[in-house]
């Protein structure tokens, strides 16, 4: 059974920020594991999940963030009826019946609608390289280890953890981007030395996954 925020203690309903490390720190450790033994297409397989746990979180996340937004504002009109449609519902408890997006349309309109509620209109997801081609082919393979037919849809290739890698790479680097230009959208009317202490306060705090700490695309040969 899984747990329960424990409200007399303070605890949140999602709480965003811890969901987000401590799947970081999952990823950190499936490539740990796999280092010391790249072979084993047990451990491959940790690593895929471990980043597509994320990956999915990370979305959630973000409409969590968003819906707590609207029911501030109060001004769900604006949105059209297919961004409604992306945020879900606003309650907070309760059954959802949030309609099924696949993982990179709901990306794409999930990250669109965010823009759009916290007007950040210098952001735009970045779709047009390589590595969002790689995502689609590392949805793509996550799809079958995880709804597998033959015994060929459960292995993990060199190729599939580079692109699983350059995946779990681009969202992250995608949902920092978010948040740095909503902070500094929000900073905007700041002095210049308080929105220097904020951002080092603030954005200090993200730091690469270990296996990306050089700059570097892992592949497991």
């Amino acid at each position: 059974m899984p747990g329960r925020p424990h409200m007399e203690l303070g605890e949140g309903f999602v709480r965003s920020e811890e969901l987000l490390l401590e799947l970081r720190r999952d990823i950190d450790n499936a490539y740990a594991a796999l280092e010391l033994n790249r072979d084993s297409q047990s451990l491959r397989r940790c690593v895929v999940r471990a980043i597509f746990s994320f990956i999915e979180a990370a979305v959630e996340c973000l409409k969590w963030e968003m819906r707590s937004t609207m029911r501030m504002s109060r001004l769900m009109d604006f949105l059209s009826e297919k961004d409604q449609e992306t945020l879900g519902s606003l309650h907070i408890v309760g059954a959802r019946n949030d309609r099924f997006l696949p993982l990179d349309q709901n990306i794409k309109r999930t990250f669109r609608v965010a823009a759009k509620i916290w007007d950040l209109k210098s952001f735009r997801l970045n779709t047009d390289g390589e590595e969002f081609q790689d995502f689609l082919r590392a949805k793509l393979a996550r799809n079958r280890l995880t709804h597998p037919k033959t015994f060929y849809d459960i292995e993990v290739t060199d190729y599939d953890m580079h692109c699983h890698t350059v995946a779990g790479r681009w969202v992250q680097t995608e949902l920092q981007r978010l948040i740095e230009t909503r902070i500094h959208k929000f900073t905007e009317s700041l002095p210049s030395d308080d929105r220097k202490v904020l951002f080092s306060e603030i954005l200090g705090r993200s730091k690469p996954l270990e296996h990306e700490s050089k700059g570097e695309v892992q592949d497991v040969q």
